[in-house]
């Protein structure tokens, strides 16, 4: 099991390619979940997928015993999207917003300072537009990144309207570990799982965003290990 540190993640950031988010990241400062980024600044765009690649990748959706060679006895064991507990940090955020808007309302028409309409009337508009703009990202983010994890294969799933999908067979993972958490991050039990690949033509998955990030790490590990150890048995009985 790979321990996380922040010298192995800053490697496998700058000498890999993203493949688990179409959106630029942000390189806003504070907190991660109080500003609109969905990622921590520093990690890269992604390069796509070949569209040979995205045709293999897709079969790993029907995982029926009968679809072929590779497939049989394939399960999943673990699915996620991007977690609405992200926005949490930006909800409170907002909520202190508008507890601010309510006192200067009251202010304004419960002291009759009518002068002050115009000047709470627009605040109040403000406030709603970065309500309504949270709640899109939120419902773009959670549709948008879906990742799945069967006995054999790790897939990264992203976009709405032109949709990628990335598979990863779990043979070829060399490492596994997560971003450094904030505080926030982890009293909240959010975080980013990095898998790096063995081979330097198969771009690291970064799984962004998702509950319980240690337990993530350990699940994919396990599986991968166990894969390894099953074909290598395999093969000595051949």
């Amino acid at each position: 099991m790979a321990t996380p540190n922040n010298g192995s993640a800053g490697a496998a950031t700058t000498a890999a390619t993203v493949t688990t988010t179409d959106v630029v990241p942000g390189s806003s400062a504070g907190s991660p979940l109080d500003n609109d980024s969905l990622y921590p600044a520093g990690i890269p765009d992604p390069q796509g997928t070949q569209p040979l690649e995205e045709q293999k990748a897709s079969q790993g959706e029907n995982t029926d015993s009968t679809a072929g060679t590779g497939v049989e006895g394939e399960v999943v064991v673990w699915e996620a999207s991007y977690s609405k507990r992200n926005f949490i940090g930006r909800g409170l955020f907002r909520l202190v917003l508008t507890i601010g808007w309510v006192a200067l309302a009251a202010y304004t028409w419960g002291m009759g300072h009518e002068r002050l309409a115009y000047l709470t009337w627009g605040v109040g508009g403000v406030v709603l537009v970065f309500w309504i703009a949270m709640f899109l990202r939120m419902i773009q983010a959670h549709q948008s990144h879906h990742y799945q994890l069967t006995n054999r294969r790790l897939f990264v799933s992203t976009g709405i309207i032109h949709r990628r999908r990335d598979m990863m067979e779990l043979m070829r993972i060399k490492d596994v570990f997560t971003r450094q958490q904030s505080l926030l991050e982890r009293l909240l039990g959010l975080g980013t799982v990095i898998v790096v690949p063995s081979e330097k033509e198969i771009p690291t998955f970064y799984l962004t965003g998702v509950n319980d990030p240690q337990e993530v790490m350990d699940l994919i590990w396990h599986h991968a290990r166990a894969e390894r150890d099953q074909r290598s048995v395999k093969v000595d009985s051949v």
